[in-house]
């Protein structure tokens, strides 16, 4: 650290040498700093402020209603619109502020100029947003501020219609263009189901499960068409056993009917209201309808030899046993009841071959059309997503339309976004700028550097020996000894002025320093006004 110290103590003795060199240097970029600091014109600052109230009493009763407008994001989607160079153009064309130009060029330096010279700030989270402009002329600063002002606040509600108005009309065409489509669709669906009728899927499923419950089906009867040709079997077995073993030849003393007739009549009539049920449905020659008019028939039959066997006249004697026993068959009612069951087992037979003919028929249909109705279901499903894909977006662009309407009614009546000015623009009086005390202290110091850098520099251009020690640093020999500079003496008078005259003159720079920033204001108004 004494090394250092001593080195530097070592450069300012030989920069002193160049004293008069480093002061004039000084006097000289004082006075030309001072002069440039004194020629800058006074700039003033143009201000204004507005509040946005951006709440609104309907805000929370049409949340989910309408659309939400954020008036936040608008404006400062705004603040950022006019401070684009369109605007700026405008706003210089306006204030007669683009007279300053005469080339383009210089139409665009100027626009550049005044895009950095406008402040546009907002408090956080007050909605307050302040515009600040800085010009030379204190007219055209306010000039300015005003019209940027004015573009803030009438474009922003002007954009907010303007947004309003091209979202609905978007809406509207967009909805009239799916209306088209939702037409279109439904006539292609209508056609193609007009063209496939029959081939297209029902309330039973695809036709995979048609097929597969067609199947079902079929093999359901088929068991059911065995369990019953079994039934009848067994029912042929035992009235082929059945043995006469009572009421022969029974009959009522009185030569009325036979107490069964009763049960008889009974069932005539039970078959009989399913005839008639049955011709509903079928034709007579359906095998339901045949079935039961043949148990009709036989029942009437059985009726009608039971009043033969009971009537007054006692009918003759069967001549041998195989005729007794027929005839003990015909009235025994657990044969009657059997022949009743088979009449029931063939009409069900029927019935089920009629079913497994038809579900046969409707299984082989099916798959004959193995490759044309699962195409056609599938343009189908194709037809239907299409359909309601264009039915859905044409419901949500109506849902939005009538949104944006709700909005735009109740901004219209709440007024959202309202613009209030808290301090409206005046003209500036007192400049802010330029500090012209802290740039001529700037200037003095930069000389007063200035002449430090030019007396080192000498002194490294030209050095000399200052001390003994140095002498022998450089030429590596030992010092033996050192003589003193002796003053002639004509020259002693010279040297005891020269600190005086060296102090004189360091004391006129500061005082020059001092008058200058005294006087530096009003110098700088009395040229400007008489250059203007």
């Amino acid at each position: 650290m004494q090394e250092i110290i001593s080195q530097a103590l070592i450069q300012l003795r030989g920069a002193y040498r160049y004293r008069w060199y480093a002061l004039l240097a000084a006097w000289i970029a004082a006075v030309i700093g001072w002069g440039f600091v004194i020629m800058m014109p006074d700039t003033y600052e143009a201000r204004a402020r507005v509040f946005v109230d951006t709440d609104t009493v309907l805000k929370p009763l049409l949340n989910g209603l309408a659309v939400n407008t954020d008036v936040t994001n608008r404006v400062n989607m705004m603040a950022r619109v006019i401070l684009g160079r369109p605007n700026l153009e405008r706003v210089a064309r306006e204030t007669d502020l683009s007279q300053r130009a005469h080339t383009p060029q210089q139409m665009s330096a100027l626009v550049t100029s005044l895009s950095n010279r406008i402040t546009l700030e907002s408090g956080n989270g007050s909605n307050i947003y302040s515009i600040r402009f800085t010009d030379k002329d204190p007219v055209m600063a306010q000039r300015v501020v005003q019209h940027l002002l004015d573009a803030f606040v009438e474009d922003t509600l002007g954009i907010k219609h303007a947004d309003s108005g091209t979202a609905q009309q978007f809406l509207k065409t967009q909805i009239a263009e799916y209306e088209q489509r939702l037409h279109d669709a439904e006539e292609r669906l209508a056609d193609f189901k007009r063209r496939n009728v029959g081939l297209m899927p029902g309330q039973t499923g695809d036709y995979y499960t048609r097929l597969q419950t067609s199947l079902a089906k079929l093999d359901e009867l088929h068991a059911k068409l065995r369990l019953t040709t079994e039934r009848r079997a067994e029912l042929n077995r035992q009235i082929s056993g059945e043995e006469p073993t009572f009421g022969l030849f029974t009959g009522s003393s009185s030569g009325g009917e036979t107490s069964t007739s009763g049960p008889i009549d009974a069932q005539i009539a039970d078959y009989k209201r399913q005839l008639n049920v049955l011709l509903l449905q079928y034709t007579e020659k359906h095998p339901k309808v045949i079935a039961v008019q043949e148990t009709i028939a036989q029942l009437e039959a059985q009726k009608a030899a039971e009043k033969k066997a009971h009537s007054k006249d006692p009918p003759p004697l069967p001549q041998n046993r195989s005729d007794a026993a027929a005839m003990a068959l015909d009235i025994n009612p657990v044969y009657q009841s059997l022949r009743i069951e088979m009449s029931h087992a063939d009409v069900e037979l029927a019935e089920l071959k009629q079913q497994i003919g038809e579900e046969e028929e409707n299984v082989k249909e099916l798959r004959s059309r193995v490759n044309t109705i699962p195409e056609t279901e599938a343009q189908l499903t194709q037809l239907n997503r299409d359909y309601e894909v264009t039915k859905t977006q044409h419901q949500q662009l109506l849902q939005r339309l009538e949104s944006a309407r709700l909005s735009d009614q109740a901004e219209a009546s709440s007024e959202p976004g309202r613009f209030r000015v808290i301090e409206p623009v005046t003209r500036p009086l007192v400049p802010i700028g330029p500090n012209r005390l802290l740039l001529m202290s700037g200037v003095l110091v930069a000389a007063l550097g200035l002449a430090l850098v030019l007396a080192i520099g000498l002194n490294q251009m030209n050095p000399v020996f200052l001390t003994r020690a140095m002498l022998g640093t450089i030429t590596g020999l030992p010092v033996l000894g050192a003589i003193n500079f002796v003053e002639s003496i004509g020259n002693r008078p010279l040297l005891r002025r020269d600190p005086v005259l060296l102090g004189m003159a360091g004391g006129g720079l500061l005082l020059a320093y001092v008058v200058g920033v005294g006087l530096a204001n009003p110098v700088s108004r009395l040229l400007h006004t008489w250059v203007g």
